[in-house]
């Protein structure tokens, strides 16, 4: 079972990289088709949708993972969570970030569908996506992060 949550740990590690990747993409095809004046194009949700797709598959490894490296191994017992900044950052921190930072990928993706004008459009979409980028980076476990980082580049053991 543990080679397995290795597994997931590792797909939950890489993963992160394409959505910063397509977060960051939507980020920057928004400000430009805001600043432009351009048309909303079908590419431009297709992008966001992928960035959903992504977001959505990192949800379930991280709902795994919690279950298996927070609650299964009784992180949460002793009611010491808040005062361990490990635990705090495992248990609430990282995990609260995300599901928010998710949360408005969905609202931002939501946006995309919608029939509105395309300045509208665009604007919401950045704004959604741009806050739910700046959750992601806050809160991913960056290797040097005090006491919770994890390799930049994981390895499978």
């Amino acid at each position: 079972m543990q080679s397995s949550v290795n597994y997931f740990l590792y797909f939950h590690s890489i993963l992160r990289y394409l959505i910063l990747l397509f977060a960051f993409i939507v980020v920057v095809q928004s400000l430009v088709g805001m600043l432009g004046k351009k048309k909303f194009k079908s590419s431009n949700k297709q992008t966001a949708l992928v960035l959903l797709i992504c977001c959505d598959l990192q949800l379930l490894f991280g709902l795994l993972l919690y279950y298996f490296k927070v609650y299964a191994v009784g992180l949460l017992n002793g009611g010491d969570v808040m005062k361990d900044p490990y635990k705090r950052f495992w248990a609430v921190e990282h995990s609260v970030g995300m599901i928010i930072a998710i949360i408005l990928v969905h609202m931002g993706y939501t946006v995309a569908k919608k029939n509105m004008d395309d300045d509208r459009k665009f604007k919401r979409m950045f704004w959604f996506i741009f806050v739910a980028l700046v959750i992601f980076v806050a809160t991913i476990p960056w290797e040097g992060k005090q006491l919770v980082g994890r390799p930049n580049i994981p390895h499978l053991n």
